[in-house]
């Protein structure tokens, strides 16, 4: 290996220098094309840690980490501000710290259990961990490694083994790039090639045969919050009229919480009739507690309801309520804030049927999560929609990242996926993950968009997180190999 002089080597050495190498790559990730490269600097992680003992290889992965997700959620503080005020800051520099720790012990029991093997079980370990922290309430997928892939032809290999399977080549492309040993490095360009011509060869998807009719009321959120108005659904109703009269569509779709109160009211669902066409909206439920629920009418006749089950922590919901509520109300009372809500997660998933249209519906931040449409297209779902408020985010990149995690939906499954915001992003997506209609943020009108309907069963569909198990497999077998080697030589 090249030696570096020493003024050099101590810098590069230097805490600074490895919160900013993660940084870097925390800026373009998912959302920029030069996020291919992530391999780059995650190399020089992987090439330090086998040199380092478990404890130090916590400190500097941990430093690592802390600069990606302060870079890649640069976002989070001014989204979170506009109802925790300054505890957003607070809770931001919280979550950052959790997520680098989770980097941080991952780099580290690796580098404990595996010694020697240490490299290339770091990719294995890597998907582990990436899974897990995607499962449970407090489920967190920003800044999976597979994304960093998301806008190349890589990223088709999803339909295989989910945004998993791609992170997984991510991470062992990193490996490669340290290894002396040219087999590991044959292997796994090998591999990648072969995705990469996966990706490039794939048949193109049939072109949408069908219209939606995208709505974006772009109402500010905080007004919500103060207090939802009849307004709010007089304006849905009035950009829906313009659109379908601008442009027949066999479908509408209203994003999340667009309507002040659920169609089962009669105000509501007597305003609804003058909807020719079969819609999707948003809208609160009351029902054992306030859940947020995306409902399928037709004729201003409800024909399903689907609720929010993945919850956004400390937003939509807080974390042992009933035994913390007096701190909860203290600390929303020292904050200035308003006396904190809440929602119910759903309890069941399935797709919401109009005729031949089978919708399974990811509401906001359910997109983020492959498990969430996967189960939805188990049950049926020929179609993906969400419906979402990304208005929080602002002008940040944070509307952007939730978009094209999303997009990888449609990649995982080859289904159309279409998407309303309340400001943006309304877009619809084929199953190749292409962008066909992308619409203005920050404007409120109704945009007519392409679709169709899928019955395709995706290997990822069939079979699930094989790869997260798989590489759990391959841990564990490299950890006996270990174990039986050490014991060989004490012997």
């Amino acid at each position: 290996m090249r030696s570096w002089p020493v003024p050099v080597r101590c810098v590069w050495r230097s805490d600074v220098a490895w919160a900013a190498l993660g940084g870097v790559l925390g800026l373009g990730f998912l959302v920029s094309s030069w996020s291919w490269l992530a391999p780059v600097p995650l190399a020089l992680l992987f090439r330090e840690i086998p040199r380092r003992t478990p404890t130090d290889t916590f400190k500097l992965t941990w430093l690592f980490g802390a600069g990606f997700f302060a870079a890649h959620l640069l976002w989070l503080p001014s989204s979170l501000s506009g109802f925790l005020g300054p505890g957003a800051v607070i809770l931001s520099a919280l979550l950052i710290a959790l997520l680098a720790s989770l980097w941080g012990l991952t780099a580290a029991l690796t580098r404990r259990l595996l010694g020697s093997a240490t490299l290339w079980g770091l990719p294995l370990a890597w998907t582990v961990m990436d899974a897990l922290r995607a499962a449970g309430p407090f489920g967190f997928t920003w800044g999976s490694l597979g994304y960093a892939w998301a806008k190349t032809p890589l990223v088709q290999v999803a339909d295989l083994g989910g945004i998993a399977l791609v992170g997984l080549l991510v991470a062992l492309s990193a490996a490669a790039l340290v290894s002396g040993r040219g087999l590991g490095q044959t292997a796994v360009l090998g591999a990648v090639l072969l995705a990469a011509g996966y990706g490039l060869t794939r048949p193109a998807a049939p072109d949408g045969t069908q219209q939606v009719l995208l709505v974006q009321g772009n109402i500010d959120p905080r007004l919500k919050a103060a207090g939802r108005r009849t307004e709010e659904l007089t304006h849905y109703l009035t950009l829906t009229a313009a659109g379908l009269r601008a442009a027949p569509a066999s479908l509408v779709v209203w994003p999340e919480t667009a309507a002040p109160l659920a169609p089962t009211t009669a105000p509501v669902r007597r305003a609804l009739t003058a909807v020719p066409v079969p819609l999707l909206l948003g809208a609160p439920t009351q029902d054992a507690g306030l859940r947020n629920s995306v409902y399928a009418v037709q004729a201003g006749q409800t024909l399903g309801r689907q609720d929010k089950r993945r919850l956004v922590p400390f937003g939509e919901f807080f974390p042992a309520r009933a035994a913390l509520d007096g701190v909860y109300r203290a600390v929303f009372a020292g904050l200035g804030l308003p006396p904190l809500t809440g929602t119910v997660p759903g309890t069941t998933i399935q797709p919401l049927i109009l005729g031949p249209l089978r919708a399974g519906v990811l509401i906001c931040y359910e997109s983020t999560f492959p498990g969430v449409a996967r189960a939805l297209v188990t049950q049926g779902a020929n179609l993906l929609v969400t419906a979402s408020n990304d208005a929080w985010f602002g002008p940040s990149t944070g509307a952007e990242q939730h978009f094209q995690m999303g997009r990888v939906r449609a990649i995982e499954t080859r289904r159309w996926w279409v998407r309303a915001g309340n400001d943006g992003i309304s877009a619809a997506v084929n199953p190749q993950g292409q962008v066909v209609a992308r619409f203005p943020r920050g404007v409120a009108g109704a945009f007519t968009a392409p679709f169709g309907l899928a019955e395709t069963r995706t290997l990822f569909i069939r079979w699930g997180d094989w790869v997260p198990l798989l590489a759990g497999i391959g841990l564990a077998l490299m950890w006996g190999r270990q174990r039986w080697l050490t014991w060989r030589l004490a012997d």
